[in-house]
């Protein structure tokens, strides 16, 4: 009987199944608000809901990380690094707190590592016709997570606590190679439910945000990682208050990071497939990038869309007027909705912007002087960094004076805040890693190849959007590279 109720749901294409599965999962779960290890154990409930679709334990396992990785709630060791009076006590009245969670994402991880570490058992790494030979990018990425690990050993000042933290971000490194050795089997739905995938998740945040911005504060529910109303509006380009909605996520601009460069790949796919259910989630998403009023974000989804939009009539199938047209009368809803939003949110947010150029109080201002702090803390700690979570300790260290002794933030910069924390070879690895990659992708006779231009879009945007903030999903690109860097699904998607 319960099957037959479902049966009109199992027979939708696996992407639109993807798709409704992932966003009725999440809105069950914020309705319900069960508790984190509640939440956890649903996730067995996803992953069983797309084996029955996808008859593929990979596929099904992979899909489930992959949804997992908007929810950033678990079981948390708050710690304490500084007493309080050291910092104001509005922001921070018990003092300076880092906190270590563990993630339903850890534990999908977990358990993917066990699975790969089976299938490893009866592989031959260096045998010529094994599934997995060692390569460069091998190379790169395990040296890059090296640094990482060496970093809280040997940079840090409390090896403990930076080594926990490091290891938390080991779920790149299990992602990398699963799909290098077992996860991917050359099936090009592979590429189209991904994007169906975070369609379903982008529209889920657009929904939470939305009723998020409505209330003027977070829902309080299990989650959302941020449940405190933000301090926000006390510089020159922000004189007033105002709550950006966060969703899942830590911050806002975190957000709007996350919306941006999936908003640029999700482009693509529009145009190659003309889903509706893809354009309903592209511009929800949109006008909650720009609720965000994340600057850092705009720039960098303007940098990906720019990009595509210059390059898109060299790509079979593309067209930019085939996205438009292909909205109908939705434009009669979309059009004004997206000017009134010009008008109100992001001509002000411009403007208020150029205010501080020349302010003692504005961002711009306070960038200047974390990235002078930073480069002066790498100088002194050029190879291993300073340790993950010890860089406000190194602040303060430095100079009493800094930014860092009034405001315990992390460099907005991406790759000075990896440099700093990590150390140099730690970033030269990533980035040429994901550099290399691309190039790889590019020699194969596939430029004209739609995968590929989705997956610069999202890491043009992405490393435009780490220029301006910590923010930047190394896992996600190592996800996507990865991905496109097998042949055989690129060629036959």
């Amino acid at each position: 009987m319960f099957l037959s109720l479902l049966s009109p749901v199992i027979k939708l294409p696996f992407e639109t199944y993807l798709f409704f599965s992932t966003f009725f999962y999440y809105l069950f779960l914020l309705i319900v608000n069960p508790s984190n290890k509640i939440i956890v154990v649903s996730y067995f409930f996803l992953f069983l809901a797309l084996f029955i679709k996808s008859k593929s334990f990979e596929k099904s396992i992979l899909f489930t990380l992959l949804a997992s990785s908007i929810v950033f709630t678990g079981k948390r060791y708050p710690i304490q690094l500084l007493p309080e009076g050291i910092f104001p006590k509005e922001i921070f009245p018990q003092g300076y707190f880092v906190n270590l969670v563990i993630t339903p994402t850890h534990v999908i991880s977990f358990l993917i590592l066990l699975y790969l570490g089976r299938n490893l058992m009866t592989v031959n790494l260096f045998r010529s016709g094994s599934k997995l030979r060692i390569n460069l990018l091998d190379v790169l990425i395990v040296l890059f997570y090296g640094f990482k690990i060496g970093s809280a050993l040997i940079g840090s000042k409390n090896p403990q606590l930076s080594l926990a933290a490091e290891l938390l971000t080991l779920n790149g490194l299990i992602l990398y190679f699963f799909i290098r050795l077992v996860a991917i089997k050359g099936s090009g739905d592979v590429w189209r439910g991904l994007a169906f995938l975070f369609a379903g998740l982008i529209f889920f945040e657009t929904f939470l945000g939305a009723f998020q911005y409505i209330n003027k504060s977070p829902l309080y529910k299990n989650l959302e990682f941020q449940v405190n109303i933000e301090y926000f509006g006390n510089n020159v380009d922000e004189p007033g208050f105002t709550y950006r909605p966060i969703g899942t996520f830590d911050h806002a601009n975190s957000l709007g990071i996350w919306l941006a460069s999936w908003l640029c790949f999700l482009f693509v796919f529009i145009a190659k497939y003309k889903s509706q259910v893809l354009r309903l989630a592209f511009f929800s998403g949109l006008v909650l990038l720009t609720l965000t009023i994340s600057r850092s974000a705009w720039l960098g989804f303007l940098s990906g869309m720019f990009f595509l939009l210059v390059n898109f009539e060299k790509y079979n199938g593309l067209s930019v007027k085939g996205v438009v047209s292909g909205l109908g009368g939705y434009r009669l809803l979309i059009v004004p909705v997206l000017i009134f939003l010009s008008l109100f949110v992001v001509v002000p947010r411009i403007e208020h912007s150029a205010y501080s150029f020349g302010a003692e109080s504005g961002s711009w201002y306070f960038r200047q002087i974390q990235i002078a702090d930073g480069l002066e803390i790498i100088r002194i700690n050029p190879v291993f960094g300073v340790g993950a979570l010890m860089s406000v300790l190194e602040g303060l260290t430095l100079d009493g004076y800094t930014v860092a002794a009034s405001i315990p933030l992390a460099v907005h910069n991406w790759y000075i805040t990896l440099a700093l924390n990590n150390g140099l070879p730690a970033l030269f690895c990533f980035t040429f890693f994901v550099l290399l990659s691309l190039r790889n992708l590019w020699s194969l006779n596939l430029k004209r190849n739609y995968i590929l231009l989705a997956v610069l879009a999202f890491s043009i945007c992405a490393f435009v959007s780490g220029i301006f903030q910590p923010y930047l999903s190394e896992e996600t690109l190592i996800l996507l590279v990865t991905l496109a860097g097998n042949a055989n699904i690129t060629r036959n998607t």
